[in-house]
């Protein structure tokens, strides 16, 4: 009976372990950890353009993939993200089989850690001067009937997702709305004063008052919905 139970709680705990935890939660554990592996296993490419600070690439889509894995030091944590979820999800799974007791798989990956103005690295963040001050974006807000604001940053991977998706439906209501672009790097005391914590944000303002708040990626027909 005594064995069954040590089985039965030994299983338990490897399921905890092999379990998503979300960005702020991963950041704590990474954070506590001793001697922590942070692997992140998207592309070259993708990690070229942003990635966790003090992480390394290991491409999931290498040949070499399982054998750099095998490299990794299994008497110390490994914390595994790649864009969304997907590929980290496999990548925890295969290092349990090989071995690995203590992994930590990031749920959302690289894009919510990202639209939640967590630290990357690998990225320039812009340092150009304000565009707005209060004053300008009050006025302008006020002026329109109808504003669809969107808050960004050069960084955030959803935000470089929905860039295109903003332009397409900006020349589409054309004469209709209005839409503002806020960079997060640049636009600090609105950021403050709309309370942006992650990103992208869409802020509707009609007749002069914010009527409604989107978190996240926003598809073409959820940010036409918004202007309906």
């Amino acid at each position: 009976m005594k064995y069954k139970l040590l089985f039965s709680f030994l299983l338990f705990s490897q399921v905890l372990l092999a379990q998503s935890v979300a960005p702020d939660t991963f950041a704590l554990q990474l954070k506590e950890a001793r001697q922590p592996q942070l692997i992140d296993v998207r592309t070259p490419g993708e990690f070229a353009d942003g990635h966790l600070p003090d992480a390394v690439n290991i491409d999931a889509q290498s040949a070499s993939f399982d054998q750099s894995l095998a490299k990794l030091d299994k008497d110390k944590p490994v914390f595994v993200y790649c864009l969304s979820g997907g590929r980290s999800k496999m990548a925890a799974e295969k290092l349990h089989k090989m071995g690995f007791n203590d992994v930590h798989e990031m749920k959302g990956g690289y894009l919510k850690w990202s639209a939640r103005m967590m630290p990357v690295a690998g990225v320039k963040k812009s340092t150009a001067k304000p565009e707005w001050n209060a004053a300008r974006f009050d006025s302008l807000i006020r002026s329109q009937k109808l504003v669809m604001v969107d808050v960004y940053a050069s960084w955030c991977a959803p935000c470089k997702k929905m860039a295109p998706i903003i332009d397409q439906v900006s020349q589409q209501i054309a004469g209709k709305a209005t839409i503002v672009k806020l960079n997060a790097d640049t636009e600090k005391p609105l950021m403050k004063a709309y309370q942006i914590e992650e990103l992208p944000t869409i802020l509707i303002f009609r007749n002069g008052k914010l009527t409604d708040r989107k978190l996240g990626f926003q598809d073409e027909a959820a940010l036409k919905a918004l202007l309906n």
